[in-house]
C-alpha cells in the first residue's frame, strides 16, 4: 500500500472513530488496558489491527482514545455475561460496526470496481446492523414484558393480602418503637 493510501486510511479512520455514546467517562489509558483491548480486537475483528497500528503511528491521542473505548466495550460486555442473548447481540453489533469502519477506510481505493465491491459489503453490513438492532429491541421487550408480568403478579398478591400486610407492617413498626425505648 502506498504512503498516500495509508495516510488516507488514517484520515478516514480519524473521522470515523466512534464517539463514546456512554455517559460514563472512558477509563484511563494503561498498557494493561491496551493489551486487553488489542486481544479483544485480534479475537473479534482482526482486520481492524492494521488501522489501529497506522493510527498509533499517525495520531497517538486518537489511538489511545480508541483503545480506551474498546476496553470500555470489553468491560460492558463482561457485565452482560448473565444475559447471554444480549451479550451475543452486543458483540455482533460491535463486530459489524468495526468491520464497516474497516471497509469505509478502504473506500479510498482509486479502482472503481473495488469501491463497488466495498459498497456492496457495506450494504450487507448496514442490513445486518439494522437486523441486530431489531433483535436487540425485541430482546429488550421480552425482558420488560417478563419484568412487568412479575410486577403485576406481585401487585395482585399484595392487594389480595392487604389487610394482613397492614397488620404485619403495624406490628413491625410497634416492635421497632419498643426496641428504641430505653
Amino acid at each position: 500500500m502506498s504512503a498516500f493510501a495509508r495516510s488516507a486510511i488514517v484520515v478516514v479512520v480519524l473521522l470515523l472513530l466512534p464517539v463514546s455514546a456512554c455517559a460514563d467517562p472512558l477509563p484511563k489509558f494503561t498498557e494493561e488496558r491496551e493489551a486487553a483491548a488489542m486481544h479483544f480486537v485480534r479475537k473479534h475483528c482482526p482486520e481492524l489491527i492494521p488501522l489501529l497500528d497506522d493510527l498509533k503511528k499517525a495520531n497517538r491521542p486518537a489511538y489511545e482514545s480508541q483503545i480506551r473505548e474498546t476496553f470500555q466495550v470489553t468491560e460492558l460486555l463482561a457485565d452482560l455475561q448473565d444475559d447471554p442473548k444480549r451479550y451475543d447481540l452486543e458483540l455482533k453489533v460491535w463486530k459489524a460496526e468495526n468491520k464497516a469502519l474497516v471497509l469505509v477506510a478502504k473506500l479510498t481505493t482509486p479502482k472503481e470496481e473495488d469501491r463497488k465491491a466495498i459498497e456492496d459489503q457495506l450494504q450487507v453490513l448496514a442490513k445486518e446492523l439494522v437486523e441486530l438492532e431489531v433483535q436487540s429491541l425485541e430482546h429488550r421487550v421480552e425482558l420488560l414484558q417478563t419484568e412487568l408480568a412479575g410486577a403485576k403478579d406481585e401487585l395482585s398478591k399484595f392487594r389480595d393480602n392487604i389487610d394482613r400486610t397492614v397488620k404485619d407492617r403495624f406490628e413491625a413498626l410497634v416492635e421497632k418503637a419498643r426496641k428504641k425505648k430505653p
